[in-house]
């Protein structure tokens, strides 16, 4: 018979790979029953990071285990996305206040502490891996944070962008002009952004995170 210390033994595992955070439904897939994880909350074993969402008390609140926690709470089909995303792609300049995401149009999803964007469409090829996160692309992340910084901000997340060789600028003109303008409000300040910068335009793509599936 399985015994209780393996059922944590199996949770803690889960945590592990997910930076620290896990779900209340996976509590009880490990084995755990309702009561027992009601119990260890109360007794605050376990910390509520958001809705469902716990870390072990012993777990610092790292901005990685804060990510994934966003993105477990949000469930599939969601991406840390604009500061969050430029944060993970270490681009300068862009302060991060709360985990940022986009969720399905259809989707509202609302808890204190995190910040969503509800998105008509995201292509497969705009979602990457970032130490297990699923995370916008460079390019995606630039278009997204210039409708929620200022140019200055936006500037230097980009130079910062060119200098390491996560875009260039035909990358980034193709990927605009698919586009459009329509609904997408950081298109056009990304485009005036980006043509005043001297280096816009050289270097290659340096393919840095693992495509999710």
């Amino acid at each position: 018979m399985p015994r209780l210390a393996d059922f944590d033994a199996r949770l803690a595992a889960l945590a592990v790979a997910q930076h620290g955070a896990f779900t209340r439904a996976q509590a009880t897939q490990a084995g755990l029953s309702a009561d027992q994880v009601d119990r260890r909350a109360a007794a605050g074993a376990w910390v509520r990071v958001l809705p469902r969402v716990y870390r072990h008390a012993a777990t610092p609140a790292t901005v990685l285990l804060m990510h994934s926690a966003a993105i477990l709470w949000a469930g599939r089909g969601t991406a840390l996305s604009h500061t969050s995303a430029a944060a993970l792609w270490r681009l300068d300049g862009v302060r991060v206040a709360a985990p940022e995401l986009i969720v399905p149009m259809q989707r509202g999803p609302s808890a204190p502490g995190v910040v969503v964007h509800r998105v008509r469409h995201v292509g497969a090829d705009e979602i990457v891996a970032i130490a297990g996160l699923a995370v916008t692309t460079p390019v995606r992340t630039l278009v997204d944070l210039a409708s929620v910084v200022d140019d200055h901000t936006l500037r230097r997340a980009a130079e910062s962008a060119i200098a390491r060789r996560l875009v260039t600028g035909p990358a980034v003109l193709a990927w605009l002009e698919r586009a459009g303008s329509a609904g997408r409000p950081g298109v056009r300040r990304l485009r005036q952004v980006l043509g005043s910068i001297a280096a816009f335009g050289s270097g290659p793509v340096r393919a840095s995170a693992r495509l999710v599936g």
